[in-house]
């Protein structure tokens, strides 16, 4: 192998790694809501910006399509290791869980923030069989972009003996 061969290879694997650098910051930016509640327009903009990124940092040929396919598919699986070991480096990726619900009242400015209309909070509620937030103790808005609840305790009437 040629000192040129080498470089191309080098060259390809960098570009891969911004590609999966720039992906990561792009959807850290747009939030959870775009992994777990996402509608048909951000999945449209996500695939877009990904090959608008992929055409600029992919170098034409099969080895560099085979070698950007390997370095970024490495990159992630490195990724999701560190994630798993270190729980700063996992909220920085992904964020931190979010309650969105506290007894049975929601948290507007959450919403907000994580960038959720209340329609689509009660539309996760839905899939979850919760027709309101009454009854909730707690939602979360997890790191995943998945809802999570946990419903109030309902008092066990007395029995008699």
């Amino acid at each position: 192998m040629n000192v040129s061969v080498i470089q191309d290879f080098l060259l390809q694997m960098g570009l891969a790694l911004v590609y999966y650098a720039v992906l990561i910051t792009v959807m850290r930016l747009a939030g959870k809501r775009l992994a777990g509640q996402t509608t048909t327009f951000d999945l449209v903009i996500l695939i877009t910006i990904s090959v608008v990124l992929q055409t600029t940092a992919l170098r034409e040929g099969v080895l560099n399509a085979l070698i950007f396919i390997a370095t970024v598919f490495g990159a992630h699986q490195l990724l999701a290791a560190i994630c798993a070991r270190s729980t700063r480096i996992r909220h920085l990726v992904r964020s931190c869980p979010r309650p969105l619900i506290q007894n049975a009242r929601v948290d507007y400015k959450a919403l907000a923030s994580e960038g959720l209309s209340y329609d689509e909070l009660l539309a996760g509620l839905r899939k979850l069989g919760y027709p309101s937030q009454e009854g909730i103790k707690s939602a979360t808005l997890e790191e995943t972009g998945q809802i999570s609840v946990i419903p109030l305790e309902r008092e066990e009437p007395a029995r008699s003996k």
